[in-house]
């Protein structure tokens, strides 16, 4: 998805050098055209593949490994039950993995706490 953001700013500058040349009615249908394209590609479904689950899998895999037991969650620093672990890994290892793709406006993350001191 950066290579979205690189034909963005191709479109912009190629957008910058032809407005002069057109009259005003024509360069705000121009430019509408622009963002049109921009609000479907980037609202359009994605496609994930084995190779994103592979991805998905095996950063689950090391983040359970670098894990500290026991893991709390949010300010009450709520217990995470040992069986709720690897679920909680693969869901940060999809977000991450969601993010990378742009996919996400904001970086969701869990609030992991160390202790519950």
């Amino acid at each position: 998805m950066n290579n979205l953001k690189q034909q963005l700013d191709v479109d912009i500058l190629r957008f910058l050098e032809n407005i002069e040349n057109q009259n005003f009615s024509d360069k705000i249908q121009t430019l509408r055209h622009l963002f049109d394209k921009y609000i479907h590609l980037s609202q359009a479904e994605l496609l994930l593949d084995a190779h994103d689950l592979g991805v998905i899998v095996n950063d689950a895999k090391t983040i359970f490994a670098s894990q500290t037991v026991p893991v709390y969650i949010g300010p009450s620093k709520r217990l995470v039950s040992p069986a709720d672990l690897p679920n909680l890994c693969v869901i940060e290892a999809t977000i991450s993995r969601l993010n990378k793709k742009d996919c996400l406006k904001k970086l969701p993350r869990f609030d992991k706490r160390e202790d519950k001191l």
